[in-house]
């Protein structure tokens, strides 16, 4: 705990001097004042502060003197008064240190050295002494501490983060745009404006799509695709290592709470992309030759709606073939909890063929991929017809096929691992199929405007 802390409001008078040079250029020079005496320590505040404006009156002749010596026009002269918040302070090693701040005013000052002084209180000092910390400390910090791997204890995470590649890719692209920002500066503006900035800024992809239309069109211009779910995920990460900067006492408030929402998961664009059976049919017609491992992962896929993570991770000690379950383990899940799923009649089929082929070691993957199937994925759906399929849609047609069968949402979002009701709605969509059944609905509905009063009776009767 810092000890012996004493606050002063510091008046520092300057000379400063304004010249045009030879060359045209607009300068300033500015030189501090001195109160010069034999024995300063002896005079009043008032004549310390006599002594600084004759000094500093000396000071604007002599520079101007010599500027115009140097060939220098329109020298101007002013004097100008400054304020200072200082806090003399004993920290517990016994080291005495100073803290300066500049002020507007005298009321600015004092509202300066309370600022101070609660902060030598609370945190001891410690955002005083990372007051030139940096955003690319923070990372370091960051990095070292929390970005690495995930560690589990009995099926749940206790450390690190599960995507450690997307999570890395975002702390590389705030490192890029703040590194070199002192910690303290961040203001919430920053974060408005790296936003706006991010959105603009071309992704890789974008980046050689350009390169090859300049091949065939030298005027092509740079089109920018970056998503407003990657910026959003960012700012997610920003907001968490800010925290972080808050808890350690390196800043005093995290400056996303100092405005509105900087997060905004309404202005994601929401793909609604379901399979109907007719391109399904052509999906798993393209499953053959190389791309035949890829048949029984997209109707694991397509018939349970799990997700990809989850299909890859799985293992045959996961698989109960005499009950039709699949148990998916918590540490495997997005939302780190436990569920089952069952298994239909094709799905058991595929798997009961991969089984009778594979080892038959309980601990080995049900599919035996340990990365992932995108190239392969990526193939199969263009030899489809199916180019704008992103492997996710699968579990959205699962979903929406369930509620298809008049399934209750409550149960879609349990079968889907889902821990709120609204990312279940997010996930189910009125395709051509609903929409027809709800406007059938409604034409059966308005029919019975048009049942005569007598027959109306007569029914009733």
């Amino acid at each position: 705990m810092a000890r012996e802390r004493r606050g002063f409001i510091v008046s520092q008078v300057c000379a400063v001097v304004q010249y045009t040079d030879p060359s045209g250029q607009h300068h300033k020079i500015t030189k501090a004042a001195k109160a010069k005496a034999a024995n300063p320590h002896k005079l009043t505040d008032a004549q310390k502060q006599k002594l600084r404006l004759k000094d500093a009156e000396r000071l604007i002749r002599d520079t101007a003197a010599d500027l115009k010596k140097q060939g220098a026009t329109n020298c101007k002269g002013s004097v100008e008064t400054r304020l200072y918040a200082r806090v003399g302070y004993t920290d517990e090693q016994g080291k005495r240190h100073d803290v300066v701040r500049a002020a507007e005013s005298r009321t600015h000052a004092r509202d300066l050295i309370r600022d101070i002084l609660r902060d030598l209180e609370d945190h001891a000092g410690r955002t005083l002494d990372a007051s030139r910390m940096t955003f690319a400390d923070l990372a370091k910090y960051f990095e070292e501490h929390y970005l690495k791997p995930a560690e589990y204890v009995d099926g749940r995470k206790v450390d690190g983060v599960r995507s450690l590649k997307s999570a890395q890719s975002a702390v590389n692209a705030l490192k890029a745009y703040f590194g070199k920002k002192r910690l303290q500066s961040i203001r919430y503006s920053d974060l408005r404006t790296y936003r706006a900035s991010r959105l603009k800024d071309a992704t890789r992809g974008d980046v050689a799509r350009h390169k090859q239309e300049l091949k065939d069109n030298p005027k092509a211009a740079l089109r920018v695709t970056r998503k407003i779910a990657t910026v959003n995920r960012e700012l997610a990460k920003l907001r968490r290592m800010l925290n972080i900067a808050q808890r350690e006492g390196w800043i005093r408030s995290n400056p996303f709470a100092a405005g509105e929402s900087l997060i905004s998961l309404a202005d994601e664009s929401k793909r609604e992309r379901i399979l109907t059976r007719e391109e399904e049919r052509h999906l798993l017609s393209a499953c053959r030759g190389p791309r035949a491992h890829l048949r029984p992962i997209v109707i694991a896929a397509i018939d349970t709606g799990m997700r990809r993570g989850e299909l890859l991770s799985l293992r045959w000690r996961d698989v109960d073939f005499e009950h039709d379950l699949i148990s998916i383990q918590a540490f495997n899940t997005k939302t780190m909890r436990e569920r089952q799923v069952s298994l239909t009649a094709r799905l058991s089929q595929e798997l009961q063929a991969l089984y009778e082929q594979s080892p038959k070691d309980s601990a080995r993957r049900v599919f035996g991929i340990l990365d992932n199937v995108k190239r392969s994925f990526t193939a199969a759906r263009a030899a489809a017809g199916l180019s704008d399929v992103r492997f996710h849609d699968l579990r959205h047609t699962h979903a929406t096929r369930l509620v298809g069968a008049h399934i209750p949402l409550s149960e879609v979002g349990r079968a889907l691992g889902h821990t709120q009701p609204n990312t279940t709605y997010r996930y189910v969509n009125a395709n051509v199929e609903t929409a027809k059944r709800a406007s059938a609905a409604l034409d059966a509905f308005n029919a019975e405007d048009e049942v005569t009063p007598a027959a109306a009776s007569a029914m009733v009767n």
